[in-house]
């Protein structure tokens, strides 16, 4: 029997300001806060956590040294007392209906069931630079991974039951992806969930940028050395990746998340530079003779 109806799964590295953020907006909900609990996933932070008992929240904290955020979500899990389980971010400010709509949406499913709540990217200012212009734009898109069985974990719900089915996050790939992916594949529901919202702040400096790439770059990276014909498909991968930008200048020109055009340019801009620095990096892997990278090196709670 659970304990709760929900376990809120949070990794932390580093970043005490957005965990102090996040778990204030989890203070605000509107449901029953006796009715959930948040466990906060420490990555073995070189300052832990500190002052979570001011929080009326039923609040738990795990120290997870293996480096990464699927290793830090796992130990979460594995104290997780709630029939239903939401994971989020630390730099994550939850909408005050957030666990409302989303155990809404969780019990309407069932215990097979795979939420992709809303994520919206907010700049510091009215206005955004460059590249948090270029983040709100090509950030992912819940809505069109849902129906492709997929969703990042900055809002990702599920049950105990299935996750249990499924397996654990796997460390040194593009984790949330490759758990959506063998969900999938055996038969949970996948649902867009608009009105279950998370705010995450739009990425402004090219050093959060390339942090970013690196990751993702390496967790590709890992992912298709396993694969046949690697030898071929990376450098066309590589040189896809670059040329990619012209035509994905269209969506940057079409988008309603930009309302000045001035600021789809930016976008547009950083959007040739990004593709450019992924190629080169990519290409830089594939020299490297390496047969795996650590992405883990590069994780800054992006």
């Amino acid at each position: 029997m659970n304990d709760f109806e929900l376990s809120i799964v949070i990794p932390h590295f580093n970043d005490p300001s957005g965990l102090a953020a996040c778990l204030a907006s989890l203070e605000r909900q509107t449901y029953d806060k006796s009715r959930f609990e948040v466990i906060i996933c420490d990555n073995n932070s070189d300052i832990p956590p500190q002052g979570l008992e001011q929080y009326a929240l039923n609040l738990r904290l795990v120290v997870e040294k293996k480096r990464g955020a699927g290793p830090a979500r796992n130990a979460g899990v594995a104290i997780a007392r709630g029939q239903f389980i939401a994971f989020t971010d630390s730099d994550c400010k939850t909408h005050p209906d957030f666990v409302e709509e989303g155990l809404s949406q969780m019990r309407d499913m069932g215990e097979r069931g795979v939420l992709a709540g809303k994520i919206v990217y907010r700049p510091k200012d009215e206005r955004p630079n460059s590249i948090e212009a270029f983040d709100i734009v090509f950030a992912m898109d819940q809505k069109s991974h849902a129906l492709k069985g997929d969703a990042a974990t900055g809002n990702l719900w599920t049950s105990r039951t299935l996750f249990n089915e499924v397996g654990p996050f796997v460390a040194d790939l593009a984790e949330d992806t490759d758990w959506c992916q063998r969900a999938y594949a055996i038969g949970a529901e996948f649902r867009f969930g608009d009105n279950c919202i998370v705010e995450h702040p739009a990425r402004s400096t090219f050093e959060e940028l390339k942090a970013k790439w690196k990751r993702q770059s390496a967790m590709t990276f890992n992912a298709q050395k396993k694969s046949g014909f690697f030898s071929v498909k990376w450098p066309l991968l590589c040189f896809a990746t670059a040329m990619s930008a012209i035509p994905h200048s269209i969506k940057a020109l079409r988008t309603d998340k930009l309302s000045h055009f001035s600021d789809k340019l930016k976008s547009i801009s950083i959007l040739f530079w990004c593709r450019w620095f992924r190629a080169r990096i990519m290409a830089g892997f594939y020299f490297s003779g390496q047969s795996h990278i650590d992405p883990n090196k590069y994780w800054k709670n992006s």
